[in-house]
């Protein structure tokens, strides 16, 4: 199956919300919910109560018009810096370890190889990989980072962040919303994550725990 032509397009708007907030996001949001549904991607399964891509990005605009640029701060920073949806897929799937830093690697040469540059970023952000992929005319590569890195790390993130109720899409949390919109185009024009990232931080809390009951008191150490 090859990959959808406007599926570049569509994943360098996605880049261009997810960026740290620049005026005019609203109107992004609204673009790129135009090309989304532009592509025409098959409905989820009937009966569903998801809202679709498109609808979510357009909700996400509505959300975002009226607001400060203060408050657009405030917003990506609850998401990406204090709510635990830290957009490092590196990080997300590896954690603080070797095994990231060779990927991070790895995928600076890839971008230099093509003529870009990470900027101030770290090279396993999300936006990075997805201004790599929009470029990327190698397919077996695309679908290689979508269904082994992003959907994998974003299907990680949002399980950790969903409401109550699975299929009530409409109440997620404004950036939220736009990580659902990219895992859902994403799965339903690649295919779905080949992998599950595994929750590292729930065994690397569980190690310290651990340690820290095994470790001996000062006190013990006088008796």
């Amino acid at each position: 199956m090859t990959l959808h032509p406007m599926l570049p397009t569509a994943l360098t708007q996605f880049a261009d919300i997810l960026d740290y907030p620049q005026p005019g996001l609203a109107d992004k949001a609204r673009l790129c919910a135009q090309t989304v549904a532009q592509m025409e991607i098959p409905p989820l399964e009937a009966g569903s109560a998801q809202l679709s891509p498109d609808a979510l990005l357009s909700a996400f605009a509505r959300e975002m018009e009226p607001m400060s640029f203060g408050h657009l701060e405030e917003a990506y920073a609850s998401t990406f810096d204090l709510g635990g949806a830290y957009p490092y897929i590196g990080y997300q799937l590896l954690g603080e370890t070797y095994k990231r830093s060779i990927f991070m690697l790895e995928l600076k040469e890839r971008y230099r190889a093509h003529g870009l540059s990470e900027a101030d970023e770290l090279s396993d952000h999300l936006v990075c990989i997805l201004r790599y992929l929009s470029v990327l005319q190698d397919e077996e590569e695309f679908r290689e980072l979508a269904q082994y890195a992003i959907l994998p790390a974003l299907d990680k993130v949002l399980a950790a962040s969903r409401m109550r109720d699975e299929n009530d899409q409409s109440s997620l949390p404004l950036y939220l919303a736009v990580l659902q919109a990219l895992y859902d185009v994403l799965v339903r024009t690649v295919g779905e994550p080949l992998i599950k990232a595994a929750n590292w931080e729930e065994e690397h809390a569980q190690t310290q725990a651990e340690a820290m009951n095994e470790m001996p008191l000062a006190y013990d150490a006088v008796e």
